[in-house]
């Protein structure tokens, strides 16, 4: 992905840019403060089936400490899920909110599941009341549940609804600023991003996930959420 010491997009189109490779390599490359939101869903270290990582508790740890310190650097405003087994694995964040459904599809150690953890650091984007037509809240309902709307796992093997990505685009970020997702995978995020009318970067180990990421990304109508 590198060309001596310049980057060589895997994918660089209006607006978006993907990156094939680790990002742990590539984020010490960006100068400080590149991007005005880290929006991003790391491994949770549960042994899913990923194309080019193995999802071990060990690893995940060697990620955070890592990448969590860059993604801070890069980025005003970084917002990351955890997963609530991995939660206080992460350095202490300056908030934590919450993303909830009322499914009862996912049972944890102390019953039904139906909400996740949602860190932040950085400052929040300034005003009250509303950004973007979503209430400036903490916490966020999503009717479609954790991976309720999802129908093709072969896609790969821990997706995010591009709902919740919506909403999260929009609660913390404003049109045409620029948002990084360090562990892009399918490119949900992206998506998100591109129909919401932001510029996005991803960074994807995967190459076939960054396959998947350009043809959903492409498949976008233009002008048209």
């Amino acid at each position: 992905y590198r060309k001596g010491n310049q980057m060589n997009p895997y994918y660089d189109r209006d607006g978006i840019t993907i990156y094939h490779g680790d990002c742990l390599e590539i984020l010490p490359q960006f100068p400080d403060k590149s991007f005005d939101l880290c929006l991003t869903d790391p491994p949770y270290g549960l042994n899913y089936h990923y194309l080019s990582y193995e999802d071990s508790v060990e690893n995940l740890k060697h990620l955070i400490q890592h990448f969590v310190p860059e993604a801070r650097r890069v980025a005003s405003l970084m917002v990351s899920f955890t997963g609530l087994s991995n939660l206080f694995l992460y350095p202490f964040p300056d908030w934590c909110c919450a993303w909830y459904w009322k499914g009862t599809n996912v049972y944890g150690k102390m019953g039904v599941n139906q909400w996740q953890p949602i860190i932040c650091y950085g400052k929040d984007l300034k005003g009250f009341g509303s950004i973007n037509g979503v209430i400036k809240s903490d916490s966020f309902y999503y009717e479609g549940g954790n991976c309720g709307e999802v129908k093709d796992f072969s896609v790969h093997s821990c997706p995010k609804n591009l709902g919740i990505m919506q909403i999260l685009v929009r609660r913390f970020s404003i049109e045409n600023q620029i948002v990084l997702d360090p562990f892009m995978g399918s490119g949900t995020t992206l998506v998100a991003a591109k129909k919401l009318g932001r510029k996005a970067v991803g960074i994807e180990l995967s190459e076939k996930y960054c396959e998947i990421a350009v043809k959903r990304i492409e498949a976008i109508p233009p002008n048209l959420p």
